[in-house]
């Protein structure tokens, strides 16, 4: 899980680090959280699956859940991180694995198709902020992944949504 001004974004190193903006889990599975942040102090906050993990620059921080039951669930940031803070939140589901392995593999499909893979920076714990606005305008001219108004602002170049 990244955090970022101000989207969370999601990698799947199982699928060729695939990243998305969507959390899809399988049912009754453990899930390991890698959670980072690319700019400031954000905090993943999926209080219906009992995770609650600080999300820091430059910091690998792991929480665990197993899921129950299929469902939707709210994420959130849990830390004011900046002016659309209030606005950081999304949903996630819990679907059944068959579900889960249909929408991961198009999600792959697409992404290697539209050249997306290619772009993101290799899978690592952590992340470095500085690749980010060179692959920001790529990026959401493929995938719609985006950033407050559709870019990252770095911090020695905040823009104001």
């Amino acid at each position: 899980m990244i955090g970022q001004q101000w989207a969370f974004t999601y990698r799947w190193p199982q699928y060729g680090g695939m990243e998305t903006s969507e959390l899809v889990l399988p049912n009754n599975t453990t899930v390991e959280f890698h959670v980072t942040s690319l700019d400031v102090i954000h905090s993943f906050w999926a209080y219906q699956l009992g995770v609650k993990a600080d999300a820091n620059p430059g910091v690998d921080n792991v929480a665990f859940t197993t899921t129950k039951e299929p469902g939707t669930f709210v994420v959130r940031c849990n830390e004011l991180c900046g002016l659309w803070h209030g606005a950081m939140f999304n949903y996630g589901h819990i679907v059944s694995a068959a579900a889960f392995q249909r929408w991961a593999t198009n999600w792959e499909t697409t992404q290697r198709r539209n050249g997306l893979l290619g772009m993101l920076p290799p899978y690592r714990l952590t992340y470095d902020p500085t690749v980010i606005p060179q692959l920001g305008a790529s990026i959401v001219k493929i995938d719609g992944i985006t950033g407050g108004a559709g870019y990252y602002y770095p911090p020695q170049d905040p823009v104001t949504p």
